[in-house]
Formats: C-alpha cells, sequence, structure tokens
C-alpha cells in the first residue's frame, strides 16, 4: 500500500457523516415513490420493484451521497493510478444554494509519491484561496441578504500529467450584478521537484517584451478579420504597455508544446470577449528559452 492509498484510508476512517434534514427529505420522498408490494401479487410486480429500488439506489449513489459524504466525493474522482503520476482528488466541497445565491466550491489535493515541497506549496495555496473565497461568499451573504443575486463557483482541471510535467488549474467564475472569471495555474517540473512560473522558462527577461508584442500583433490580426473582436490596445486612452507579461502570468502548455497565454475574463477585453488566449509558437521562443 503506497502513503496515497494510506492517505485516504486513513481520511475515510476518520471522517464522521452527518445527514442533513434536506438530505434525509430527499430520501424518504425518493423511498415514497416505490410501489407497494402485494402477496398475492408479488411475483407479477417484482420486476418494477426491483426496477425503482435500482433507481432509488442511483439516485443515492450519484446525487445523495456526494453532498453527504466528503470520502464518496474523493472516491468519483479522476485519479491518475498508472506509474508514479501525481494523484489530484477533491478533499472538500462548499456548497449553499438558496433562491439568490449559490455557492459551489471544489477543493482540490494533489498528492506526489516524490513528496516533493512543491505539492505543498500548491494545496497551501489552493486551500487559502478557497478558504477566502467561502468566507467572502458568506460575508456578502449576510450583508445583502435577500436584496441581490450572486454565486461563485470554483472548480479544477488537470492540463498536464506525465512523469515529467504537471499542471493544474482553478478556475473561478463569480456572479454579482455582472459575471467575472478568473483562472490560476499551477506548474510543477517533475524532473527538479520544484514549482515553475513564466519567467523560469527563458534565459532573460526578453521573453516579456517578445511575447507581448507576438499577442499585440494576433490581437490586432484577428480584429482586422472580425469587426465584433475588440482588445484594449492601441487606442489613445490606453498605453502601449497595457498589456505586458510578466514572470507570474498565467500558462500552459498545449499538446503540441507551444506556449499558450490565457487572460481573464475583463484582462484584455470587453466581457463579450471572454477569456481570450493565444498561443505562442515555439519558433518565436526557441532562442530564448532555457
Amino acid at each position: 500500500m503506497n502513503k496515497f492509498d494510506e492517505k485516504l484510508r486513513k481520511m475515510a476512517a476518520e471522517e464522521k457523516i452527518e445527514i442533513s434534514d434536506d438530505v434525509k427529505q430527499k430520501i424518504e420522498e425518493t423511498l415514497s415513490i416505490l410501489p407497494e408490494t402485494d402477496r398475492k401479487i408479488k411475483r407479477i410486480r417484482v420486476f418494477p420493484r426491483v426496477a425503482a429500488i435500482a433507481a432509488c439506489f442511483m439516485f443515492l449513489m450519484i446525487f445523495i451521497m456526494p453532498n453527504v459524504s466528503v470520502v464518496y466525493a474523493r472516491a468519483m474522482e479522476k485519479v491518475p493510478l498508472l506509474g508514479n503520476l501525481i494523484h489530484v482528488i477533491t478533499i472538500r466541497n462548499y456548497f449553499y444554494s438558496d433562491p439568490y445565491h449559490e455557492m459551489d466550491i471544489d477543493v482540490p489535493n494533489i498528492s506526489d509519491p516524490s513528496n516533493n515541497e512543491a505539492v505543498d506549496h500548491i494545496n497551501k495555496d489552493v486551500n487559502e484561496l478557497t478558504d477566502e473565497l467561502m468566507k467572502q461568499f458568506y460575508k456578502d451573504l449576510e450583508e445583502i441578504g435577500d436584496n441581490g443575486h450572486g454565486s461563485i463557483k470554483v472548480d479544477y482541471d488537470i492540463v498536464t500529467n506525465t512523469e515529467d510535467w504537471f499542471t493544474l488549474k482553478l478556475s473561478v467564475h463569480m456572479i454579482a450584478g455582472s459575471g467575472s472569471s478568473y483562472f490560476k495555474y499551477y506548474h510543477i517540473d517533475r524532473n527538479t521537484g520544484k514549482n515553475v512560473k513564466l519567467g523560469d522558462l527563458f534565459k532573460n527577461d526578453s521573453f516579456s517584451d517578445i511575447i507581448t508584442e507576438n499577442i499585440k500583433d494576433q490581437m490586432r490580426k484577428e480584429m482586422e478579420e472580425d469587426s465584433y473582436k475588440y482588445y484594449w490596445i492601441d487606442k489613445e486612452e490606453y498605453s502601449d504597455d497595457f498589456i505586458q507579461i510578466n514572470d507570474n502570468h498565467n500558462f500552459y502548455f498545449d499538446k503540441n508544446g507551444d506556449i499558450v497565454i490565457p487572460f481573464d475574463k475583463y484582462e484584455v477585453a470587453p466581457g463579450s470577449m471572454g477569456c481570450p488566449e493565444f498561443t505562442i509558437e515555439k519558433e518565436v521562443i526557441k532562442n530564448i528559452l532555457k
């Protein structure tokens, strides 16, 4: 049994499962739809009853249990099982819902067989961020009450998970009057066991100007080809340095090994443009890559 399995078993053993009144009511409502069985017609009605019981069981397993049991929710996550890949599980979910407000925050936890400090750094940062978002939601809920609507959803994706590289994407979507979205990307170079930021990939600081100008060229081309596209560049009200890539800017590698630079909503364009991304081909930066 590896350390990951031991950790999961320990967490399952220590968990206290408490079923809320809402969940109990849902279970009762589901059970109430089961057909009554009369001894005289038991053989005739056995199949519908079995089908109803099966449907009830599926309802409990898919819709109820993940919200009741944290351990069960973890077990439903996609956990890589091959080689010494990094494991990612949902260790916690903050959930709230009423007619005016909704919160759904998944908190991932990563576990690396090599047990490096980079993993601890990511887990700590993710926990701090999600805790802060959860507390802010309840604070806004108390202050606004039924006088406004608001929601927040936090989830994550495993962008890359190989023996050489790992990337986790954390997505935050909020609605309060208008909607906003932003992302955080976490990277681990598994050959060095270190966290990696964009600036670490290059020999010197020239990458900032090179990538920035390449992105601006792509923006200009998009606006020329599509009149509905609009970026905040080349306007009198904005300086030429309005978009400037720095060491800590979000990035990830696509399937071709090119670097993709994503932007948050409203960061470089109106909200109608969503969250734009720009691919920087290897040819553009090959001379400055480490």
